[in-house]
């Protein structure tokens, strides 16, 4: 009887595998990379929509850093919610694990929440975003995984410093490159996921990175990765570093640009 029984139960998987048909399958597998056409280049449209607002001089501007969203979407969708309440923030920087395996399906839970934010977003790779085929989605969702925003005369430079998920070193000719470009804008901000003084840093490549930001006189490095917040002169050495709590903490942060100061507040919601 129980020979019976496990040989209908793998007729029943096999009719319903053929009756569901093979494209249906793969469509579902997590290690999908096949992104929907009207997902594609979400990253480029909210680009092109952040320069248009920001071509005309303001005094003091407003943005916000979200952080390590991972499977948090109720969390996150608050997090949308109220930066919709407020009215003074121009647009917002999700620094890096927008997923946590890596899959298609958490990436278009992503950006479905985010759809409802009423300003756009940029964003960064994380590590958890390299897993499975997350780097090839995060390409064709997002873009390019490092790039520049010019800002109301600030220098933006979004990079990805992944070192271990990559399998690679992140390129630091291509960050020393663009800051020097950039070297006569009146705010620099150098935005990636992992902090320098975190183990994925080798001291080497940690010497290298704070060297960067003091050479070039940056005034916040950002990042998010550590799931705490912190913001403080962390070489003692004039560069301010910032790090945001991750979303499942129900807080994010507020960056005020003004003139002669820059402004951190960590929101709780």
């Amino acid at each position: 009887m129980k020979k019976i029984t496990i040989a209908f139960k793998y007729i029943l998987i096999a009719s319903f595998l053929f009756s569901t048909g093979c494209e249906d399958i793969f469509e579902y597998s997590p290690y999908a990379a096949n992104v929907k056409d009207s997902y594609k280049d979400i990253g480029i449209e909210n680009l092109e929509e952040i320069l248009e607002q920001g071509t005309e001089g303001k005094e003091e501007f407003k943005f916000a850093v979200f952080a390590d969203s991972h499977y948090s979407y109720h969390e996150l969708d608050e997090a949308v919610v109220n930066v919709n309440s407020r009215k003074d923030i121009d647009f917002v920087i999700v620094n890096g694990d927008i997923a946590d395996h890596g899959y298609l399906k958490e990436y278009e839970l992503f950006h479905e929440t985010m759809d409802d934010l009423k300003i756009p977003y940029l964003t960064t790779i994380g590590n958890h975003d390299y897993r499975s085929n997350g780097e090839d989605v995060y390409k064709e969702m997002y873009g390019n995984r490092n790039y520049t925003i010019k800002y109301n005369n600030c220098l933006f430079v979004l990079w990805d410093d992944v070192f271990w998920e990559s399998n690679k070193t992140p390129d630091f000719n291509w960050l020393e490159e663009n800051l020097e470009e950039g070297a006569d804008y009146e705010k620099k901000f150098v935005v990636c996921h992992i902090p320098p003084f975190d183990a994925q840093f080798d001291d080497e490549s940690e010497l290298l990175y704070s060297d960067l930001m003091n050479r070039y006189n940056v005034n916040l490095s950002i990042h998010g990765h550590i799931h705490r917040f912190h913001y403080s002169e962390y070489y003692n050495d004039g560069v301010n570093y910032m790090a945001t709590d991750a979303i499942i903490d129900k807080e994010y942060v507020i960056v005020t640009v003004k003139k002669d100061e820059i402004v951190i507040e960590a929101i709780k919601y």
